[in-house]
């Protein structure tokens, strides 16, 4: 008789653990993925591959990506980036240019004089705190071209960046400094305040930097592909946390306020020594080819190419993995679903590349 009350006990509470105390750890569990990752998953943060522009070289070159992006961003065949030294006004001097002629850079000219002894039909001042350093100058064969409202406003942006870099300069954080722990800390900051984005963004930056490898993009491209993705979400840490871990789908409000991210993304990446222009990057990662894009409704060629792969591969990489209010999907039918948005969503090459990535990877560089 004993034995059998002993085993109607055991029953019993086998049978509320069951009922019980399962459901709740699976809770757990689940709460513990909305919220964050692991310990394990922390402690990896500090090893993720964080390629450094300084030691790649890449900070010396960010003016002319700066003048590469201007001319492409805006629609013009030339651009050039004009600074004058620090303190009183000075002559102004081309330190940098995009399909200009070599010659001109290093040429200078009279404050009176800047932009227009270029031949610049646009303009946006480059400001280091309040003061005047010069300016982002863009021309082409069309002299009456005017800028709209939200195409100077995107001039402005790229001018802040070149001011942003001037100040760094000046602090010769470009040249004795080493960017890779201020990169490494947004990173961090992004795993500790949701683990799911983290992830994702790691997954974004390796299958980014094989899709500019197999497009045989230039080292310049590449290091900004592979930056770009690493941080193109950072800006989500301005989020409510409500917003941030929400299970479900979004309501239009919390959509609004989330197609804010490429902005504070990119604001927060230009702050690092050497990123100035994978801030650009991140700010246009939601452009479409189509032009129905945000935050300026850019379209086609005017979408940095690293731009168009971070959309592209951001794409696959939410579609593939599970999410709170939906399963993933398989590879295949992720694939076809960036077909079925080629040339309106997604650029084709892109596509392309992407999808014969998937079929034949290649190896990731360590």
């Amino acid at each position: 008789m004993t034995f059998v009350y002993v085993l109607a006990g055991w029953l019993g509470l086998s049978l509320l653990v069951y009922l019980f105390v399962l459901p709740l750890l699976t809770i757990s569990a689940r709460s513990d993925r909305l919220a964050g990752p692991s310990r394990r998953e922390r402690a990896a943060s500090s090893r993720v591959r964080v390629p450094s522009p300084q030691r790649l070289g890449y900070a010396g070159m960010v003016l002319e990506r700066l003048a590469e992006h201007a001319r492409t961003v805006l629609g013009f065949e030339r651009a050039w980036i004009l600074v004058s030294p620090p303190g009183p006004s000075g002559p102004l001097a081309a330190v940098a240019g995009a399909g200009t002629d070599p010659d001109l850079i290093g040429r200078r000219v009279p404050t009176s004089a800047g932009a227009h002894e270029f031949g610049s039909v646009a303009s946006a001042t480059v400001l280091v705190g309040t003061e005047e350093r010069g300016s982002v100058c863009l021309g082409g064969a069309d002299d009456e071209r005017r800028l709209e409202r939200r195409e100077r406003d995107l001039l402005d942006e790229v001018a802040g960046m070149v001011g942003a870099l001037l100040g760094h300069h000046a602090g010769h954080q470009l040249s004795l400094g080493d960017s890779e722990p201020e990169i490494r800390a947004l990173v961090k900051a992004l795993a500790e305040a949701d683990g799911a984005t983290y992830r994702h963004s790691l997954e974004v930056a390796a299958t980014a930097r094989e899709v500019a490898v197999r497009l045989d993009l230039g080292g310049a491209d590449i290091v900004e592909v592979e930056l770009a993705a690493l941080v193109h979400d950072v800006g989500k840490l301005r989020l409510p946390a409500t917003v941030l871990h929400k299970p479900g789908r979004l309501d239009p409000q919390e959509r609004q306020l989330i197609r804010l991210h490429p902005e504070w993304g990119a604001e927060m990446v230009g702050r690092v020594p050497g990123l100035e222009a994978v801030a650009l990057i991140v700010l246009l990662h939601h452009e479409r080819p189509d032009g129905r894009g945000y935050p300026y409704g850019l379209s086609g060629d005017q979408i940095p190419m690293a731009s168009r792969i971070v959309s592209a591969c951001g794409a696959y990489g939410v579609m593939t993995k599970r999410w709170p209010h939906r399963d993933a999907m398989e590879i295949d039918a992720a694939v076809n679903e960036l077909r079925r948005h080629s040339g309106t969503q997604f650029d084709p090459d892109v596509v392309d590349a992407l999808a014969a990535c998937l079929r034949a990877p290649l190896p990731i560089a360590a």
